[in-house]
Order: structure tokens, then sequence, then C-alpha cells
């Protein structure tokens, strides 16, 4: 079957023990099959944007998919949706989009490579973020600190000793981060992200700053497992400001052949570009292509708006805070009318 229209997705909000409601202004008023309101008075610490994940599966707030979850179509259009792309866990959607609110500093944690989620179960995961919001002084946890190895590493994890093994970055809104498998990292409190990768699940804790969940009972951690995940000489790449270029020109000519005599004026600074997808920011302000042959695109809309017009003319309106899936049957969707504020996330999986 096809698709061959964008799809609005609906957001799924996760309360935390670390979670507040930083993310609330990112997250437009929802209605249609499956809306949720803003469980106001509970710490939101995960909005869940674009998700194949069982009960957090975004549903499809409008037009003829209406009320269908992500999960549903790639059991029932897989091809159309995703086309040639590399698949996620279980053959599931091969991204996983969220908003993140850290309140309190997020777990010391590790994504395992492809290694060891072989030894350990699961599937190796990258991650990148940009920085929605920060408050002074926030930082950070991104790698092992200069001389930390496995032995080093080990006397000192799960206890308050871990954290001078790290590396603290300070980060600013607009900031970028890269987190490849294998990477210590943390989130610090005072920090709202949005945050691209691939759709696995599979996180292993390290420590937890000495907290209880939620239910009132510590969290698990995951020493083991965590040992033989981390890649000890990996040198990390520290956080900084996004770098914008200009994207490659699509306006058109009087005579509709396209234009490329001057620079777009559109501008565009690459997240991540890793072997399961490439994640970017972008800021429109003139007509832009979205979409690629055989791979669906994922559009998550930071600031401004604008609006999608496909190949037949229908238009669908962009907002702050919406999540669209362009699926890969889609032949033409272009961003117009952007209002001169328009700032969005976009990102594609890789080719199987």
């Amino acid at each position: 079957m096809s698709i061959q229209c964008p799809l609005r997705l609906l957001p799924v909000l996760v309360t935390k023990v670390w979670g507040g409601d930083a993310l609330k202004p990112y997250v437009v008023p929802q209605d249609g099959p499956g809306a949720a309101e803003w469980p106001e008075g509970q710490p939101v610490g995960e909005v869940w944007i674009v998700s194949d994940r069982g009960e957090q599966s975004s549903v499809v707030a409008d037009g003829p998919f209406a009320g269908r979850t992500l999960q549903g179509l790639m059991l029932s259009e897989r091809e159309a949706l995703v086309g040639g792309s590399i698949l996620g866990d279980d053959d599931s959607f091969p991204l996983l989009l969220k908003l993140l609110d850290a309140q309190a500093n997020l777990s010391v944690q590790v994504h395992p490579d492809d290694r060891a989620a072989k030894t350990f179960g699961g599937s190796s995961k990258d991650e990148c973020w940009y920085i929605l919001d920060a408050e002074p002084r926030a930082e950070i946890f991104l790698g092992l600190s200069p001389g930390t190895d496995a032995k080093k590493f080990a006397a000192g994890a799960a206890t308050p000793d871990v954290v001078d093994l790290l590396q603290r970055h300070p980060v600013s809104a607009g900031d970028g981060v890269h987190v490849p498998s294998g990477t210590v990292h943390s989130i610090g409190a005072g920090i709202a992200i949005v945050e691209v990768q691939t759709n696995s699940d599979t996180t292993f804790r390290v420590y937890d700053w000495g907290r209880v969940g939620i239910d009132g009972e510590p969290r698990e951690v995951h020493l083991e497992e965590s040992f033989h995940s981390i890649d000890y000489k990996r040198a990390v790449d520290p956080p900084g400001p996004m770098e914008f270029k200009p994207c490659p020109s699509d306006r058109s000519g009087a005579n509709g052949s396209s234009s490329t005599d001057s620079p777009s004026v559109n501008r565009v600074a690459t997240l991540a570009d890793c072997k399961q997808f490439v994640a970017e920011v972008l800021e429109v302000h003139e007509p832009v292509e979205m979409t690629v042959e055989a791979l669906p695109t994922v559009l998550v809309v930071l600031s401004g708006s604008g609006r999608i017009e496909i190949g037949d003319g229908e238009i669908y309106p962009l907002v702050k805070g919406g999540a669209w899936v362009l699926p890969a049957d889609l032949e033409s969707a272009k961003i117009v009318d952007a209002d001169g504020e328009l700032k969005l996330v976009r990102a594609r999986p890789a080719r199987a």
C-alpha cells in the first residue's frame, strides 16, 4: 500500500523523577485520536515525538491515516514508509526522537556498540542532542577524563567518585552534542534538549546520584554491562555552537527551471552524521525540498512557522512543536511560506 502524504504525529508525554515542565512551550496543544493533555503537577521528563516503541508508539494526528500508530504502519505499509532505509530494533522504524527536560542530573550511562550489544543483548545506539535551553553554568558529562582506563573506572563506578572520572562541558542554548555508542555520558541539571537517536532502548546505567525512582525504589545499575560497553580510548568531540552553512539553492526561475546563480539564504548545520542516520538543524527562509529518494524524512519544528507543500499542491501547516514524518514514497514535499523564524530538526536514516 502507499502513503504519499506527510504524517503529523502526536507527542507521548512521559513522567520522570528528574523531569518538570520546561518542555511545555515546545508541545503544541493537541487534538485528534490519541491526543494527551499536559499532566499539570507531574514531572514530565520526556516527550516522545517520533516513536515506534510499544506503548509509546506515536499516533498519526489527522489525515487519511489518523489514529494509526507508527508501529502499525510499519506492519502494513513498511515499504512505503521507510523504503530502503536501515531498520531499528525488531525491524522497527529506524529513528527515535524525544524532547528531554533535565531538572536534575540524569543517570551516568552508556549505550553499547554492536559488539557489546551482541554480548549482553539489545541493540547499539548512537544519539545526538540539540540544546533547547540551559540555565547559567549548566553542563553535560561526556566521555572519560584523561588517564581514565578500565581499571580506574571500575574502581570508581557506582559511587560519587565516578563523577571525577568524567569530562564536564558547559553548554548553552543552540549547542550541538554527538554521543556515539560506547561513550559514557549524562545530561546535567537545568538543560532541555531535543534528541535524535537510533531506535534502540538499550541503556546501561552506571550511577544514579543516590536517588530513588518515582516508585520510591533505587533504580537498577548495570555495572558489568557498562564496563564492557565503554570505549576507553574514545576521544569525544566537545559540545559547541552549531556551524551553519548555506543550503543548496532550491529556488525556481521564471521559466520554472532551478536557479542556482546565488547561494540560498537557508542555512543548515550537522548535529550528527553516523553510519545509522544523519541529523541536521535547518533555518528556513525560502522554499526548500525535503524529500530524498526511497528514504523517510523526520521534521521537528523548533521555532517559527511555515507550510509543507506536496506535489499535488496540498498544504500542511508547520508550527512550533510539530513533528512530521515524510514517508519514503512521497516524491516531493517542499517547505514554503516560512515566516523568517522557522527552525527545525531534520533527520534521515541511512540506507540499508
